[in-house]
């Protein structure tokens, strides 16, 4: 029985052991890890920002400027998956996390703003309902929400050190 013991009390070190060093090894939610989620993430937003700016000028159609929010939307779902998996043991990397998701859940919103105000039509009558932002006469405002996000991620990358 001793025996056994030991090579189970040996086993269960080297496990702990081995927990310790993959968990020393995960992702640390470090300006150099946040990087590239914040830098895609602002790519979507912009590119989204885009579609709607042109669909005001009647410059796309509506279909062409719905799939791009649509498609700017699974981006920032990748990049939330992304820093969600990131360990933060620290109150500063926690804050940091946690800024750049509430950040990305502003921009997702108004990325499904956009969609939606791109896939729908103007109707004058819900504006006089008192319904703005609905259908593509919302899209002046659903223009200035993207821009909003925009800023915030901008404000946020700066302070974090991503260029």
């Amino acid at each position: 029985m001793t025996r056994q013991g030991g090579r189970l009390g040996a086993i269960f070190l080297a496990l702990a052991v081995l927990a310790g060093a993959l968990a020393a090894c995960s992702p640390r939610p470090s300006a150099e890890t946040l990087e590239k989620p914040a830098k895609d993430v602002y790519a979507a937003v912009q590119a989204a920002t885009l579609a709607v700016d042109l669909r005001i000028k009647d410059s796309t159609t509506a279909a062409a400027g719905s799939t791009a929010a649509d498609d700017m939307l699974g981006e920032v779902e990748s990049a939330t998956d992304e820093i969600e998996g990131f360990t933060a043991p620290t109150e500063k990397e926690k804050s940091l996390r946690d800024d750049m998701l509430a950040t990305f859940a502003t921009i997702s919103r108004a990325l499904l703003h956009a969609r939606d105000a791109l896939t729908a039509p103007g109707n004058a009558e819900q504006q006089e309902q008192g319904q703005s932002g609905s259908g593509a006469d919302g899209l002046p405002e659903v223009l200035g929400e993207l821009r909003s996000a925009t800023d915030q991620l901008k404000a946020l990358m700066t302070m974090a050190g991503i260029q």
